[in-house]
């Protein structure tokens, strides 16, 4: 069988387990394949678009730090770190630098006084917000360009996609 190249990039993401036959291990088919690494590459490419259309002021990991920082209650570095899937000095680096911009401040855990929490300033929102508008904006422009049929095909498939992003504790 011959597998488009969108399922052999896809094929690095498998879990442990899939032998790459599309139905070892995981119980994947072939069409789950061709989904799958579809879905990847046009995520990938999609995001891609997104970033260089509409940059942010910050480097995507510091962005992306910072949107997660922004969107809950303070946190510690090492869950930061964590939820982010990146190692705890580079989180340090990241938080330092967004703690220099005035985007985050260090606040004292009140659990453990040794510790700290690291939480969102105003001016953390405002770029969050910002970046979220201008990348909104550069999609809806995309989204405006597509036939109807297909706005109503993204719109059907989004309960799906949000399903898919609801645990991403799965994802890796």
């Amino acid at each position: 069988m011959s597998w488009p190249v969108a399922v052999v990039a896809g094929a690095a993401h498998k879990g442990p387990g899939d032998a790459g036959t599309g139905t070892a291990g995981g119980g994947l088919t072939p069409a789950t394949d061709d989904l799958s690494g579809r879905l990847y590459v046009a995520v990938a490419r999609l995001t891609r678009m997104l970033r260089r259309d509409a940059p942010a002021a910050l480097s995507h990991g510091s962005i992306s730090a910072l949107a997660t920082v922004a969107g809950g209650r303070p946190m510690r570095v090492g869950d930061l770190a964590s939820a982010e899937g990146v190692r705890a000095p580079t989180m340090t680096r990241i938080v330092d630098g967004l703690v220099a911009d005035g985007y985050v401040e260090r606040i004292p855990d009140p659990g453990d006084g040794r510790a700290c929490l690291v939480r969102a300033t105003p001016a953390g929102v405002d770029v969050v917000a910002g970046a979220r508008t201008a990348r909104a904006r550069r999609l809806a422009a995309g989204l405006a360009r597509l036939p109807q049929r297909d706005r109503d095909a993204l719109a059907a498939a989004l309960p799906a996609i949000e399903a898919l992003c609801s645990d991403d504790s799965t994802m890796s």
